[in-house]
């Protein structure tokens, strides 16, 4: 078994490429496997076929719309999420994802670190 192997997996959904690539970098930095970035929601829906991530990280605002499809795609595999956006109101997240966890953009490394590690 390789060490992959027992790393938790991050799914990321980003439309920002310069973000999306950041994110990337700095999940893996803490230790976690990355699943994407995907900059379209069809993408990631697509890899859920494939693998089934321990956490996700989304924005709200994608290249094909938002993050919402998705995320209810998610809550219904058991997949905690973690939504990571400017473009968030946490009241209404909460309403309608009451298990999620937000981080506002800009997010310290810290927080995020914190947030994903309690996520899953």
């Amino acid at each position: 078994m390789n060490d992959n192997e027992n790393r938790a997996t991050v799914l990321v959904c980003e439309d920002e490429f310069v973000v999306a690539l950041d994110l990337k970098l700095l999940i893996e930095e803490f230790g976690f496997q990355v699943m994407g970035p995907f900059a379209k929601r069809a993408d990631a829906l697509e890899k859920l076929d494939q693998n089934l991530p321990d956490v996700a990280l989304l924005d709200v605002r994608l290249k094909d719309g938002e993050v919402f499809p998705l995320a209810d795609k998610l809550v219904d595999l058991g997949v905690p999420i973690v939504f990571h956006s400017g473009h968030i109101f946490e009241e209404d997240v909460r309403n309608r994802y009451p298990g999620a966890e937000t981080c506002q953009k800009p997010v310290s490394a810290k927080h995020l670190r914190t947030t994903l590690e309690n996520a899953r």
